[in-house]
């Protein structure tokens, strides 16, 4: 990888950390104030806390259009957000669970009590939520990216391919607003947490596939991982024989931090070809634990 190769990719990825230092988690698992790898906030569903007819398929519900009742339905859910807010979970819960059980397709209070039980580490009641909000809603970003996060959690490989699948078609109908998305939160000691991040398209700069970061309970970013498509290095192996016509090069790095900028590049693999998210998954885990041995590193140039 050439120098001018490497600053372009940390000029990229720079413009991404603005999006990742400050912003808290609202849909993880365990502590509720573990971080999230951006701050652009989810889009709520586009109907708010008010029963809607029954779809085909789906059993009657209290659909109304008495203006007493939606204000009635309105006015709880925004008790329900307000005790949220207060840290008041199980009682914002109970709001929550009151609306759905007069009202199955709330789709307001089953986000919410989806994002409540995912804090609280209720995977399973946390997926129920999520996928009927994800029948009612088919193409809301949020409720899938917490679904795979959720089945991630529970080692459900099948349907994480599944929703990631449709995920990704999402995105390319430009129904996606950003170009990633959180696949995974690995709790490690001391409260700390590993933030997996997936890239919908690793051709496209900043070229990552996927990134892994370290935060403490407090939102700080202590470890800064990436595995990302070197499209130089592509050309450049590809022109010297044709035989590799379709291969491509990937690098595992990471970011030396100091003050949460990064000084200084660590090149610890090279693949050709590219591994698959469990492998390096696994790789940025046991650069967690071990002594780094990159085997090549560069100064990040002064901007």
């Amino acid at each position: 990888m050439t120098l001018k190769a490497l600053t372009v990719a940390v000029l990229g990825l720079l413009a991404i950390s603005d999006l990742t230092a400050q912003a808290q988690t609202t849909n993880a698992p365990g502590p509720a104030t573990a971080p999230a790898p951006d701050s652009i906030p989810a889009p709520k569903p586009a109907v708010l806390d008010v029963p809607q007819p029954p779809q085909p398929g789906q059993s009657a519900t209290v659909a109304t259009t008495d203006p007493d009742k939606v204000a009635e339905f309105q006015r709880r859910f925004a008790q329900g957000q307000e005790l949220e807010q207060e840290g008041k979970l199980t009682e914002a819960l109970a709001v929550f669970d009151g609306i759905i059980a007069e009202a199955p397709d709330a789709k307001g209070s089953l986000r919410e009590a989806g994002l409540i039980t995912f804090q609280q580490g209720d995977l399973a009641r946390a997926d129920g939520y999520f996928e009927k909000l994800h029948l009612l809603v088919p193409d809301y970003p949020g409720a899938i990216e917490s679904l795979i996060q959720i089945n991630q959690a529970l080692k459900r490989d099948v349907k994480v391919a599944i929703l990631n699948r449709q995920f990704h078609e999402l995105y390319a109908a430009g129904k996606v607003p950003k170009p990633y998305f959180v696949r995974e939160r690995i709790n490690l000691d001391q409260g700390d947490q590993l933030v997996m991040t997936e890239f919908f398209d690793y051709t496209q700069n900043p070229n990552t596939v996927w990134m892994g970061e370290r935060f403490d309970p407090t939102g700080a970013r202590k470890r800064w991982f990436l595995l990302n498509y070197e499209p130089d290095a592509t050309k450049a192996l590809r022109a010297k024989d044709a035989r590799l016509a379709q291969a491509e090069v990937f690098n595992l790095y990471e970011y030396v931090l100091k003050d949460d900028q990064p000084t200084e590049i660590n090149i610890y693999k090279n693949y050709i070809g590219r591994p698959d998210y469990e492998k390096t998954r696994l790789d940025m885990l046991a650069l967690l634990v071990s002594t780094p041995k990159p085997i090549y590193s560069v100064a990040v140039p002064a901007h």
